[in-house]
């Protein structure tokens, strides 16, 4: 077979979660697949996030600038299909939710989650019509779709019709990591440092987009340091997105300036020392189609607070303490809790430990590959 698989979204330092998809997916794909050719359709500016050295992976280079958006956005639509069709692309793989308009082969499209209509009052209305249409357009547009959990299927058949057969389920993977700590000697005392001095504190990780619930964690942190006398600082990485400006006005609502620091986006490498040093991870999010950060942490031997429904609770299991993440007031009290409680935390790390075993990304290349199977058999079928 001869693959194509869009890298176009993969913006460093522009998003989070698919770009680890992206970068994970095609490593695990080349430790498996000699056999087959990939084309990984890239461009300069992005290039090197897909570091792959075999002879039957090969980088087609699409000069086009990484901003504005609206022209990478029309080269994927239309003149992406076209270089594919000249490269002889046997089945081509839109890993970033949407497709492209013209089509010249069978394909396949990863939808991560359809959080645009699911939760629609979270994002701007312009967003919200021009996701539904799009993701209505590519999900009758391809041969397979992929997802990421059996929630955001569930949402998929919902919310577009789908025929869930269409539909496949593939967790993401589990980055391997040789946490600094083991996880029995993880204690609440992990210190962030920087010039004004060293202190322990509580993480969140993600793009700050409204459905990632930043408010209502703000406010439940506020009553642990009013309520409880918490002394840890709340410590926020991730890219700004429609949601920062309602995150400042609750900080400053709060008086929070001096307890919550905002590290913007940062580097794989620093992020994993941010997770080995905090005493508590919390993710409250109000819609996702996986929630990797809930496995990131839980790896690096921290324990896991996040939402009782959807994909954070079927991603978590039995692994975090799960909470109403409309409740301001159970967050606050599973966060004292798991402060506080050294039995709680230890059951928590250790339950996390395990429950990252189940997750792997060789796992995620060898069912997606075949998918790709599947779909190139069905088009010698036809």
């Amino acid at each position: 077979m001869r693959i194509g698989i869009n890298t176009l979204v993969a913006v460093p330092g522009g998003i989070g979660g698919t770009q680890t998809y992206l970068q994970k997916l095609i490593e695990n794909l080349a430790k498996i697949d000699k056999e087959n050719e990939y084309f990984l359709f890239v461009a300069p500016w992005n290039k090197e996030l897909f570091r792959v050295k075999q002879k039957n992976f090969k980088k087609l280079i699409c000069r086009i600038p990484a901003k504005p958006l609206f022209l990478r956005v029309l080269y994927e639509q239309i003149a992406l299909s076209i270089l594919a069709w000249r490269n002889r692309v046997d089945i081509f793989h839109f890993p970033a939710s949407v497709c492209s308009f013209f089509l010249f082969c069978p394909s396949i499209l990863t939808l991560h989650d359809i959080t645009p209509l699911v939760s629609a009052e979270f994002i701007p209305p312009i967003l919200h019509y021009y996701w539904k249409f799009a993701y209505k357009f590519s999900t009758r547009r391809v041969n397979s779709i992929i997802t990421v959990s059996y929630s955001a299927k569930e949402n998929i058949a919902k919310f577009l019709a789908v025929p869930r057969e269409k539909i496949k389920v593939i967790y993401h993977g589990n980055r391997p990591r040789t946490p600094e700590i083991e996880g029995k000697n993880k204690i609440a005392s992990n210190l962030y440092q920087n010039k004004k001095g060293s202190f322990p504190y509580i993480l969140w990780v993600g793009k700050m987009y409204t459905h990632k619930n930043l408010p209502r964690l703000l406010r439940a942190y506020s009553k642990l340091i009013k309520d409880k006398n918490i002394k840890h600082q709340l410590v926020l990485c991730g890219i700004k997105s429609w949601g920062y400006s309602s995150f400042i006005k609750t900080v400053e609502e709060l008086n929070l300036q001096d307890k919550v620091i905002f590290k913007g986006y940062i580097p794989d490498n620093e992020l994993e020392r941010m997770y080995l040093n905090a005493s508590l991870f919390v993710f409250p999010s109000l819609s996702e189609g996986f929630g990797l950060p809930i496995l990131e942490a839980m790896s690096c031997a921290v324990p896991v607070i996040t939402s009782n429904y959807g994909a954070m609770a079927e991603v978590a299991g039995n692994a975090a303490l799960l909470v109403n993440p409309y409740n301001i007031d159970e967050i606050a009290e599973a966060m004292y809790k798991v402060l506080t409680n050294k039995n709680l935390r230890e059951d928590l790390i250790k339950r996390g430990l395990e429950r990252v075993k189940k997750f792997s990304w060789e796992k995620t290349a060898k069912e997606t590959l075949k998918i790709y199977k599947e779909t190139y058999k069905s088009k010698l079928r036809n």
